[in-house]
């Protein structure tokens, strides 16, 4: 059976670079189950997509040992190097279509990260000088860990645009054996 969410081999190495260059790569593996131990000594191939059960794994213990705020910056740097390299000609078509705001970005988050992940879609409705986007995480089990390196992702909306903005911290609306949905309220400058 196919995995409800999963990811890319390239999300998954540039997540694990976060965790090496962070100094982390030890005390990740050893807080780790041995199948997930398996895929960071042999990582996927770039343009293969894994069972996020791994991506879960390696987010909560990274949780556990540096806290919320380094997943937000896991998110953020994450998407940098995706984003100069995978995301980019989606997000020139974006930019030459709507303009270079974030509010495009938000209302089209499925196009890009259809791209690196399966399993978690978006909805985005437009509130003043902000709005809200909901984020489906299919499947049981999503760890609070997966909702605030998302967190740091959509920060990095206002980033690539120009913007200044925030993302306020991650609202579970509801967790069941389906999936789970977390809302983000944004808001720009």
């Amino acid at each position: 059976m196919e995995a409800p969410r999963q990811g890319l081999g390239t999300f998954f190495r540039t997540l694990m670079d976060f965790v090496d260059k962070g100094g982390l790569h030890e005390r990740v593996r050893a807080a780790v189950s041995p199948a997930t131990r398996e895929v960071i000594d042999t990582p996927p191939r770039p343009l293969t997509f894994i069972p996020s059960r791994a991506i879960d794994e390696i987010e909560a213990a990274l949780q556990r040992l540096a806290g919320t705020e380094a997943l937000v910056e896991c998110g953020l740097v994450c998407s940098r190097s995706l984003a100069w390299s995978l995301i980019q000609p989606v997000l020139r078509l974006v930019f030459q279509l709507f303009g270079q705001s974030a509010e495009p970005v938000f209302a089209n988050l499925d196009k890009f990260f259809s791209l690196v992940t399966k399993g978690i879609t978006f909805s985005w409705e437009r509130e003043g000088d902000g709005g809200t986007v909901v984020a489906r995480f299919d499947g049981p089990d999503t760890p609070e860990a997966a909702f605030h390196v998302l967190r740091g992702t959509l920060l990095f909306v206002f980033e690539v645009t120009g913007t200044r903005g925030e993302v306020a911290a991650p609202e579970i609306v509801h967790a069941t054996n389906e999936g789970a949905s977390v809302r983000y309220r944004v808001q720009w400058r």
